[in-house]
């Protein structure tokens, strides 16, 4: 998704043995006046993992000093998870909801197989530009 958009992926690596968590240290570090999306995927498919919210904390407060960075974050599985695991929609945090889009749907959730219907959610402006990108695409 990235690249058409003449942009530089940047993946941070994750390990099963620290259960697909990432140190936000090593977040911090890739980070340039040049990051303008992070993206967020929790819970994720197919690993299972669902972001603890102090993670996501850490992470707002990364966001937070970085002025010019969105977030992305999908949370399509947020039904889809087991205890202990609890879900928090990063834009729930203080701060945050004027910074993310969230992306969800309801095909994972009411198991609509082979339908796909789905919704952003975020500040007016930005929802705005993607429906009129989205309009010229599908």
């Amino acid at each position: 998704m990235a690249r058409p958009a003449d942009a530089t992926p940047v993946i941070l690596p994750t390990h099963i043995s620290k259960t697909f968590l990432f140190d936000p240290n090593l977040l911090e570090s890739k980070l340039t006046g040049k990051s303008r999306l992070l993206i967020l995927c929790s819970p994720s498919n197919p690993t299972g993992f669902v972001c603890p919210r102090k993670l996501l904390e850490e992470i707002a407060q990364i966001v937070a000093r970085h002025p010019r960075l969105l977030v992305l974050s999908d949370e399509v599985y947020e039904h889809i998870i087991y205890a202990p695991a609890t879900h928090t929609s990063f834009a729930s945090l203080p701060g945050m909801w004027e910074r993310t889009l969230t992306v969800n749907g309801f095909s994972k959730t009411f198991a609509m197989t082979g339908w796909r219907l789905g919704y952003l959610a975020g500040p007016k402006h930005y929802v705005a530009a993607c429906g009129k990108i989205q309009s010229q695409i599908l």
